[in-house]
């Protein structure tokens, strides 16, 4: 289902004259059902221009998130404005629609709703009821408030310019005229035609999934050069780059929306790469890094490629080409004791791969890396192994015969290596080691996971990993923690034992490629259950859940202390959970 055919109405609703906002009543099509719509308000919330409806920029962000006590809109810019909205005490607000561009209530003792929302990339735009306030608390060096009345009720404009204040006071002005009862319309019209799951579906799971979509609208780019493409970030504020890990994740929900707009998100990535193959870790209209981030784009663009019924082959070409460029760069830049020699193949001797750090790796503050990250890590193995057994696949689909042998034969040889030299079966765990047969890095981590969820582990290791899921030790009532309960530093947060949704999603579809039906839906329940309980008790999608025990079959309240407790300074509105909750409500086999 295509969603960026309203860009063209969005852009030109933004500019027409004002005109009375009357209690809606359009047509079902600009107002689907109440549950359709995300429409829980809490501290948090991420706030933005989405790149589908038009022009933005990273630079300056113009981002809010909803703070403090009331209805405070935080922008990150210099000077750190709040946009503060004050409303006399007699006022009770019906929330309607809280998405990441449109705050909508009905008001009890008037007639006409509240509504917030950006026009632009740079402004801010709305109307509140009579006795209420619209101003600024703190200053930015380019922005600019301007209010007028609207009969009895207060309309105003936020703006924020880098060319100036006086821009900034233009910008604002036409700020006032903008009609607000089109800008609505047009911003619940992206709800009434995304996708809303099947009909049994349980209300508060269909009014999460329509906040994963406003997630994935809210933290999407316009084409900014050289990016020539709508590209994605895992959140407008902190991260606001490209993060190719992420953009993987993002495709997968994102081909429920628009498959065009996943294929164009991954062609950003691809664009990207150096001429050796490395696609950086971080990346935007200015920036780019020199390290890596872990390699899942093959996976991504097979699930892509697979999801729509008329096969795409240039994309699954262009998606070959530069995948498996990326791969002989990991094979060779990060084989642990250097590159292999120039007349040899990539899996020469024992092909175990090491990250260049714990950043790289994407899970700063894991104690695999207290010592540095000079080891053969399970994780960056089994992703190798992985990616060369998709490009395989692709190669096949392609007709490209030699190639499609040659990647076979290195997912096997590298698939070998974990089963060989980093499975301790002892401990029935897959381990980091200081060489292929050197010292044991015996962190319980979610790395010596990693092999169930990519299908590297044989059998006999599926079944004692599988054991070790469903522990004390990893499983959470938010899913798995990513580090064990038994290590030292465990506490429930980040990569330190927290739970990670992507990394649920990871292990229910290796689950379920092995047949194991009731562990996957187990997790899977978990993991849905968790994201909707935050959901609907703080209004936001979050990069991290608490890792509290669950022990077997418990229901702990994860949230202990209420809806603060959750997210433990990672990213609200985090685009690879709601990503991953989208493919597992819509999707739910493989």
């Amino acid at each position: 289902m295509a969603i960026r055919p309203l860009t063209a109405f969005a852009l030109a609703a933004a500019w027409t004259l004002v005109a009375p906002l009357a209690a809606p009543a359009a047509g079902r099509d600009a107002f689907p059902p109440p549950r359709h719509v995300p429409s829980v308000f809490g501290e948090g919330l991420l706030m933005a221009y989405s790149g589908l409806d038009g022009e933005t920029h990273v630079e300056p962000p113009v981002v809010a998130t909803l703070a403090g006590e009331g209805l405070t809109l935080q922008f990150h810019l210099e000077g750190e404005p709040a946009l503060e909205l004050v409303l006399p005490k007699k006022y009770r607000l019906s929330w309607r629609a809280v998405t990441g561009d449109l705050l909508l209530a009905d008001v009890a003792g008037d007639e006409l709703p509240l509504v917030v929302a950006f026009a632009s990339w740079n402004l801010v735009v709305g109307r509140l009821p009579p006795g209420s306030r619209a101003g600024l608390r703190g200053s930015g060096p380019n922005t600019v408030i301007m209010r007028d009345r609207a009969g009895d009720r207060i309309r105003f404009a936020f703006a924020c310019n880098p060319l100036g204040p006086r821009q900034a006071a233009r910008d604002a002005a036409q700020g006032l005229k903008v009609s607000l009862e089109t800008l609505v319309e047009s911003r619940l019209r992206f709800f009434a035609e995304a996708p809303h799951g099947h009909d049994n579906l349980a209300p508060e799971r269909t009014r999460t999934l329509a906040k994963a979509f406003s997630v994935m609208r809210v933290n999407t780019y316009a084409p900014e050069p050289p990016i020539a493409v709508h590209w994605t970030t895992p959140s407008r504020w902190p991260e606001r780059l490209q993060n190719p890990w992420a953009s993987a994740l993002h495709a997968i929900g994102l081909v429920h929306l628009d498959p065009a707009l996943a294929k164009e998100e991954l062609a950003a990535v691809y664009a990207t790469a150096t001429s050796e193959g490395l696609i950086p870790g971080r990346s935007g209209p200015a920036t780019s890094e020199e390290t890596a981030r872990p390699p899942m784009l093959a996976r991504a663009a097979w699930t892509v490629y697979r999801h729509e019924r008329m096969r795409d082959r240039e994309f699954l070409r262009a998606s070959y080409t530069a995948v498996a460029k990326q791969m002989e760069w990991f094979m060779r830049n990060r084989r642990l004791g250097g590159p292999p020699p120039p007349e040899k193949p990539l899996t020469f001797g024992v092909p175990l791969y090491a990250w260049a750090s714990a950043e790289e790796a994407a899970t700063p503050g894991s104690p695999r890396f207290a010592d540095g990250a000079e080891f053969a890590a399970v994780d960056l193995s089994t992703f190798v192994a992985a990616e060369c057994e998709v490009l395989q696949r692709m190669a096949q689909a392609l007709g490209y015969g030699v190639s499609a042998r040659t990647w076979g034969r290195r997912a096997e040889a590298v698939a070998q290596a974990i089963r060989d030299h980093l499975w301790d079966p002892d401990s029935g765990f897959f381990f980091d080691r200081t060489a292929p047969d050197g010292e044991w890095i015996r962190v319980w981590s979610w790395a010596g996971l990693a092999p169930l969820a990519f299908g590297v582990a044989d059998d006999a290791q599926a079944a004692r990993l599988e054991e070790h899921l469903t522990s004390d030790r990893f499983r959470a009532a938010a899913g798995v923690a990513t580090l064990g309960s038994n290590e030292t530093a465990a506490n429930g947060k980040s990569w330190t034992g927290g739970a990670w949704m992507p990394l649920n999603y990871l292990l229910v579809r290796g689950l379920q490629a092995r047949g194991r039906t009731q562990a996957a839906h187990d997790l899977a329940e978990r993991t849905l259950d968790a994201v909707t309980r935050r959901y609907m008790e703080a209004g936001t999608l979050d990069e991290f859940y608490p890792g509290a025990s669950a022990g077997a079959g418990a229901s702990a309240d994860i949230f202990g202390g209420g809806s603060t407790s959750g997210n433990d300074g990672g990213a609200s509105d985090y685009f690879p959970t709601a990503a991953v909750f989208a493919d597992l409500v819509l999707r739910p086999e493989p």
